[in-house]
């Protein structure tokens, strides 16, 4: 019976995050949990802990990362390999259980109300880290919503943002539990005080939002289909120059992998002499140079053409890991690698403009995108194409992590996706404008830029400042219960 309650529990977890985002309900499934594990861990096995949260996190992947299977169906060689995403599935729950039961074998004495999100935010940094590409999983997505709940993002970072999100849905059990929470009282203040601060400052910061800059930007929705045979790559390159033709723009932005044929020279003649004097050209291409390829942006002005190329590349799908002994998957993965870029991840544009270079699924790495060259670049391209990621979950999830990252590293972000979804969104995580899924759509927006204030290296302050906020009062119910 417990197994069935905790599958469950797992299940409704995955319907805060997008496109559902059901947030009332964070407000009975954790309270339930602390309540379920208050009641019973001290009579609790760790085999039986291990058991109920392996199946509370195969409910919970099963229906939050469903859409992995979608790119099995793209093409027939491929359909009979669908269940091997069952086994990142498993993966991920016993990786989440294991952290789970850890956790609660080392803190036995201490409060389930502070062990459930601690738990939780170990188990999406430890997942990140071991699961090439898994910052996927983040409960920060569970504020991706609302722009006012984006201020998390913004002050605190992905990490800390997820945990007092855990936190405060946490907070009906108090009215339940009978432990004595005096101590936690006391300490509370030494964390509401930075908040109390930082809420007061994004006040400030949007009430003295400067604008220092402009740039008249068209985005291209091509919304071209990876397995439409009829779309010949002479055709896409006649819709692609009958854009730059009519657009007037200063930026023009097309998805991933838009142009249609293997880059091997940058020479681009053939779009070059369709853009005006004033004109940038971005889009995404496949570059062949010394027997490699590369998924690259591609930055085109009539004089220069430039690139970077994707550095975090997607496994199974960009290339196939450990494939001397994994060749049976090559149906799936194909015959060849790309190779990572090395490039600078910053792009520079006419008059002091600069942004960041971002590739389809780089956008969730959000330890990995800025650095001391690109700190302080006015804005952020994302471009992509999602129509691997099926019509439904996917998608959504993918868009709603880009949202979160422009709060976070407070800077614009337009994104471009092959299918959808495209978007400008301002440095607070609000969408000015979109684009909707699976749709042939243009987005024309004046972008104003913003003075570059960051808050990366606060989010490491604050990560070491709640950390040791939670040993200490780990410590002083450990002392209590000696």
């Amino acid at each position: 019976m417990s197994i069935l309650i905790y599958l469950i529990l797992g299940l409704l977890t995955s319907l805060l995050f997008p496109p559902y985002f059901f947030l009332p309900l964070g407000f009975i499934i954790f309270p339930f949990l602390c309540f379920l594990l208050d009641l019973n861990r001290k009579n609790n096995s760790d085999l039986n802990i291990f058991k109920n949260f392996s199946f509370f996190g195969f409910g919970f992947f099963i229906s939050y990362l469903f859409w992995v299977q979608n790119p099995f169906f793209v093409f027939e060689e491929t359909k009979n390999f669908f269940l091997i995403f069952l086994l990142l599935i498993i993966l991920l729950s016993l990786i989440l259980s294991l952290v789970f039961t850890l956790i609660l074998m080392i803190g036995k004495n201490i409060p389930i109300i502070l062990l459930i999100p601690f738990m939780f935010t170990i188990s999406e940094y430890i997942i990140s880290i071991i699961f090439y590409g898994f910052p996927w999983f983040t409960f920060s997505l569970v504020a991706s919503s609302n722009e006012y709940l984006l201020v998390f993002l913004k002050f605190f970072g992905t990490l800390i943002s997820s945990y007092l999100i855990i936190q405060i849905f946490c907070i009906p059990f108090i009215f339940f539990t009978k432990v004595n929470l005096k101590g936690i009282r006391n300490l509370s203040i030494i964390i509401i005080l930075p908040i109390f601060f930082l809420m007061i400052s994004n006040v400030y910061f949007k009430n003295n939002n400067f604008k220092t800059n402009t740039i008249d930007l068209e985005v291209f929705q091509l919304n071209f289909k990876n397995n439409d045979q009829s779309l010949t790559p002479e055709k896409k390159l006649n819709i692609i120059i009958n854009n730059i033709k009519k657009s007037t723009a200063d930026l023009l932005i097309f998805g991933e992998n838009n142009f249609p044929y293997l880059l091997d020279d940058l020479d681009l003649k053939i779009l070059k002499d369709f853009l005006k004097e004033h004109q940038v050209l971005i889009i995404g291409a496949t570059r062949f140079e010394t027997n490699k390829y590369y998924n690259s942006l591609i930055y085109i002005t009539k004089s220069k053409v430039s690139y970077f190329d994707k550095k975090i590349l997607v496994p199974f799908g960009e290339f196939l890991p450990l494939r001397e002994s994994l060749t049976f998957l090559e149906s799936i993965a194909g015959l060849d690698d790309y190779s990572k870029g090395k490039q600078e991840r910053i792009i520079n544009l006419p008059n002091n403009i600069s942004f960041i270079p971002v590739i389809c699924y780089e956008i969730v790495f959000y330890w990995k995108l800025l650095n001391k060259s690109n700190y302080k670049s006015n804005f952020i391209i994302n471009i992509t194409n999602d129509f691997w990621f099926g019509k439904y979950i996917g998608p959504y999830q993918h868009f709603y992590l880009t949202r979160i990252r422009a709060a976070e590293f407070n800077k614009p972000i337009i994104r471009v996706s092959n299918n959808g979804i495209s978007a400008v969104i301002d440095n607070n995580g609000t969408i000015i404008k979109k684009t909707k899924l699976n749709n042939t759509e243009k987005l024309q927006h004046k972008l104003f830029f913003q003075e570059n204030i960051n808050f990366v290296n606060q989010h490491l302050i604050l990560k070491i400042y709640f950390f040791i906020i939670f040993i200490l009062i780990s410590f002083y119910y450990l002392r209590k219960n000696v």
